[in-house]
């Protein structure tokens, strides 16, 4: 017969929470029966929810059992030619029962019975019935063989009947129930049905599973449970059947397979439930049908029926009648060590074992192990299936922390410079310290690099380890230097620059900059701080002031300060006599090296070295020019005088080399040259005047890569950017960032295999 939430009425005696989760462990007793009635099979029990000493059951002999004593005694009667499945009383004397041989009536209390079947529409299979008062019910017949279910419906106990017809393929009708509120559920082979109106007419829900014989339904709340049998409508399949769960009030369903047929079944609570079968199936679920454990200690045969009075008072029918008994056994399980409570520090481990006759053991996080190792606090709770006893055993055992402090080094810095010092400490309710380094205090001071580690005990006796890297940073090294000479004459500057990057800079003049122009004499030094906060001084540089000016003035038309040699074809030399004076009033100026920045195409012959010039005097000095490209060359002139290096541009053109004559044929040929040795096509570099980005147009004819390298000079002869690769075919354009040059004029030199190919002059303005 159906359970359902109604049924709650019956577990008044106990709590909800008691009810969710006590201890519902299968143990079994068969109670004594008066002959015949201890032969009979029996598929239905039934105890009155307003007072549960008052129980029945039915057999498929058509035997009606009853008791007025909780069980304790029963008497019994049989309805000739009945075969009953269901029995329902709503008052001590007024019940009804049915099954495939009708449906029956009692107004002692079910000393006698009428038979109330009504007409049957169709000759189809009856089964169960359920009654909402002594006078209103529902008769569930029929599925299986025309695929139609018919609800009887009566509201004068079964003095007249209504039908309301349902259509559902090989789905037999056998259970359901109706609550006061009209709303109800029934189940058929597959399918769960729902009414709203009182079991007047009745929809389909859902489907439960596979279309096999689904006897009972019991509710409570949202859950559902439904025993199944065999493979088809009728469920005549021996050996096969399940248990289905719903915890969605049948929307989504789990079924536990248990190799049995199962025929009835009895939620105590939504998680918790019964169901039994055939081959002494008795299986309890305490987590919503999600896990089952068979609890048949005590039953010798096949189980039809189950109901529970509460919690702990269960009945199961079928082969005998059998009533829970949670009394026998006096099984243990303990916990070692065995407290209730003990406690650990925070990172220890705490071996515990359960001890007793038992396996397996299940422990409340899910481990499976009698023995297990503990490292965090929690409750830990351990279980066991008596098989002897059908009990299932616990011990419970709660771990908290001693304590939760975690030591932590606290550092007066982050790091260390080399010749620092650092303080380390250890704060917090802690009574010893014991240092890697032989200290027993709360602070301890380092200035080596190395791991330090601090064990502490706490006030709560816990041991406890920290530890900390100490890193000893170096003192930076700064190099201070000058891209030109740090002797100069008076009106010159010099630029102090250090060799790399750092986070602040202090000169011995006072300044903060990177960088220092100054045009006063002196010892400068630069003291920095690196990224790590370490300070250190550079070397030491001197800037040195003469009381004098450069000595040499090149003469050349003030409206072109610049030297022109005299353009000429490619492949050959021309030669230029230029003039310089010594504006100087008492001193020679001698003239020992006068140089080109390319020195290439353009030279000076070393021959007419030295040249010593008189005080206020004018000297020649021959330069020359070989151009190897059509176009303008230009390169330029360098000298070291007193203070500076003087550069002065020196351009010259190459011109083509016209050839003609007759062919054989006295056909006019005339050949150009416009390139003398290697085929290299350049373009001057642009923009000129340049700012941050200098580019360079550069190919080749030739059929194999080269590789060109490229040198950035200044007017003194320093190489600023040296050996830049230019990997050339047939063209290239490259970008030289000179974002970094100071203003004034350079030359970009090119050259390949160890020797020049071209030098261009530009301009950096900004």
């Amino acid at each position: 017969m159906p359970r359902s939430s109604v049924m709650s009425r019956l577990l008044s005696v106990c709590a909800a929470v008691a009810c969710a989760t006590g201890a519902l462990f299968g143990q079994w007793r068969e109670v004594a029966v008066p002959a015949p009635f201890n032969q009979g099979y029996y598929l239905d029990v039934f105890f009155l929810p307003s007072n549960p000493n008052f129980g029945w059951a039915c057999s498929i002999e058509g035997y009606i059992i009853r008791t007025t004593d909780a069980g304790r005694t029963w008497r019994g009667t049989q309805i000739r030619g009945g075969n009953l499945e269901y029995v329902q009383f709503l008052s001590p004397t007024v019940g009804y029962a049915s099954g495939p041989s009708g449906a029956y009536r009692s107004t002692n209390g079910g000393s006698s019975w009428s038979d109330i079947t009504p007409p049957l529409v169709q000759d189809e299979k009856m089964w169960g019935s359920y009654w909402l008062n002594e006078n209103e019910g529902v008769f569930f017949v029929g599925g299986c063989l025309t695929g139609r279910q018919f609800f009887y419906r009566t509201t004068n106990a079964g003095t007249d009947w209504t039908v309301s017809v349902t259509s559902e393929p090989s789905s037999g009708l056998s259970d359901g129930i109706i609550y006061q509120n009209g709303n109800g559920y029934a189940v058929s082979s597959g399918v769960l049905w729902g009414t709203n109106d009182s079991g007047r007419n009745w929809f389909k829900i859902n489907n439960t599973g596979s279309r096999t014989w689904n006897e009972e339904i019991t509710v409570f709340g949202r859950s559902i449970l439904i025993p199944s049998s065999g493979t088809d409508c009728d469920g005549q399949t021996r050996g096969v059947g399940a248990l289905r769960f719903s915890s969605d009030a049948g929307r989504t369903w789990s079924e536990f397979q248990t190799r049995a047929n199962m025929f009835g079944a009895f939620l105590i609570s939504e998680s918790t439930g019964w169901g039994v079968g055939d081959e002494r199936s008795v299986f309890q679920t305490t987590d919503f049908g999600r896990t089952w454990i068979r609890r048949n200690c005590g039953i010798r045969g096949n189980i039809d029926d189950v109901w529970f009075v509460n919690d702990s008072i269960g009945w199961a029918v079928g082969e005998g009648i059998y009533r829970s008994d949670f009394s026998t056994g006096n099984s243990r399980i303990t916990i070692y060590p065995d407290v209730r409570t003990t406690s650990i520090c925070l990172g220890d481990s705490l071996f515990i074992e359960a001890r007793g006759p038992f396996a397996p053991y299940q422990w409340s996080d899910g481990v499976v192990a009698p023995s297990r190792i503990i490292t965090q606090a929690g409750t830990y709770a351990v279980q066991a299936y008596d098989s002897l006893t059908c009990q299932l055993v616990r011990d419970t055992l709660t771990v908290t922390l001693r304590s939760t402090f975690e030591p932590k080094i606290t550092t007066s810095s982050a790091a260390l410079c080399v010749g620092d010092t650092m303080t380390l400490s250890v704060s917090g309710p802690v009574r010893q310290w014991r240092w890697s380094t032989g200290d027993t205090t709360e602070t301890i001071r380092r200035w080596s690099q190395g791991s330090v580690t601090c064990e502490t005990i706490d006030t709560a006796g816990c041991v406890k380890r920290a530890s900390f890297d100490v890193v000893v940073n170096p003192l930076p090294n700064p190099t201070i230097s000058s891209l030109t000479k740090t002797t100069i004459c008076v009106g010159q500057q010099v630029e102090l620059r250090p060799d790399q990057d750092y986070r602040a800079y202090r000169w011995s003049n006072g300044e903060t900059t990177k960088t220092v122009i100054t045009s006063i004499a002196g010892r400068y030094t630069l003291q920095v701080v690196d990224k790590n906060g370490c300070a250190g001084t550079s070397n030491e540089i001197e800037v040195i002031v003469l009381d004098t000016k450069n000595k040499a003035e090149f003469l050349f038309s003030s409206s072109a300060p610049s030297y022109t040699i005299e353009d000429h074809e490619v492949g050959s030399m021309r030669c230029k006599r230029i003039q310089v004076r010594n504006t100087a009033d008492s001193s020679d100026l001698v003239l020992s090296d006068v140089r080109f920045a390319g020195n290439v195409l353009f030279s000076v012959p070393k021959a007419q070295f030295p040249i010593i010039i008189k005080p206020k005097a004018v000297a020649d000095v021959e330069i020359c020019a070989a151009a190897i490209d059509t176009g303008l060359v230009v390169d330029t002139l360098l000298f070291d005088d007193t203070c500076s290096t003087i550069g002065v541009p020196v351009y010259t053109t190459g011109l083509p080399i016209v050839h003609q004559g007759v062919s054989r044929c006295d056909i006019p040929v005339q050949t150009t040259i416009v390139r003398a040795g290697s085929a290299w096509q350049l373009r001057a570099p642009y923009p000129v005047p340049a700012s941050d980005r200098l580019f360079l147009a550069i190919g080749q004819t030739g059929t194999h890569r080269q590789t060109v390298m490229a040198s950035i000079h200044d007017v003194m002869g320093t190489c600023v950017a040296c050996c830049i690769a230019l990997d050339v075919g047939s063209t290239l354009e490259h970008q030289f960032n000179i974002g970094d040059l100071h203003v004034g004029p350079y030359v970009l030199t090119l050259h390949v295999n160890g020797e020049q190919l071209h030098s261009f002059p530009f301009i950096v303005n900004r």
